[in-house]
């Protein structure tokens, strides 16, 4: 089997043998053993560099018999590193094995390549997050409530894991949300409106706990690489609140 594949992960296993974890177009996420090459040609395969792998194997572990890189290899430093780090673990943590997602392969290389641009961080980490979650199926819904009701704009909602969104009234909530939200800044949300700084607040907010659902809490190591801004905005029942500015 020949597919293009990224390597997220390496850890040394026995025998001058190292175990990968190959991010392909064609199979989704795959775990290989890889003989590494006599001492005077060894070489570490790298990050950021697409590679055409031949590997074999029915089970869960395929034998990889060759790694040949087919692009140049993209050079990431400091927090873009670190960022894409952090890409990787939720990959790894997310992502079923031996599940062809070609969507999922062709996100990471637009975050990689775009994290070599220069842009701004948040923004592509919150799109990034996005669209892996909707690829999997574990989409955020901030166009309509629990109950398939239309988003309006001028409406103020709670927010929960189990039931979505929910009209609030002032009411004193029986299970606390994880935010409150004004409708406008959920349809941005919806919208992809990554420059409205209340969106992207209310992505980061909202995402770092959909995560830790997801995960039942498991950590998120690469986090501590990232810089800590914890939310010092408005707060209603000690719960953040996201309005429309």
């Amino acid at each position: 089997m020949r597919v293009s594949a990224y390597v997220i992960h390496t850890r040394p296993s026995q025998d001058s043998k190292i175990l990968l974890d190959l991010l392909t177009f064609e199979q989704g996420l795959i775990r290989g053993v890889w003989r590494l090459p006599k001492k005077e040609a060894r070489v570490i395969p790298g990050s950021f560099l697409c590679y055409e792998v031949e590997c074999s194997g029915r089970g869960d572990l395929k034998t990889v018999k060759s790694l040949e890189s087919v692009q140049s290899s993209l050079v990431l430093e400091g927090l873009p590193l670190y960022a894409v780090l952090y890409a990787h673990e939720l990959l790894e943590k997310l992502l079923p094995t031996n599940l062809p997602l070609p969507d999922i392969f062709t996100l990471y290389q637009w975050l990689i390549q775009s994290l070599c641009s220069g842009v701004a961080i948040a923004p592509l980490l919150r799109r990034f997050e996005v669209g892996l979650f909707s690829e999997l199926g574990m989409g955020i819904n901030m166009v309509s409530t629990g109950r398939g009701e239309r988003v309006k704009p001028n409406q103020l909602y709670q927010f929960h894991h189990k039931f979505g969104l929910r009209p609030y009234h002032g009411e004193t909530p029986k299970q606390r949300p994880i935010l409150f939200v004004d409708g406008a800044v959920a349809l941005g949300y919806h919208a992809g409106q990554w420059t409205d700084k209340q969106v992207l607040s209310l992505a980061k907010e909202l995402h770092r706990n959909w995560l830790d659902s997801l995960l039942s809490g498991k950590p998120i190591v690469s986090r501590g690489l990232l810089p800590k801004q914890p939310f010092q905005g408005e707060r209603h029942l000690g719960v953040p609140i996201f309005r429309a500015l």
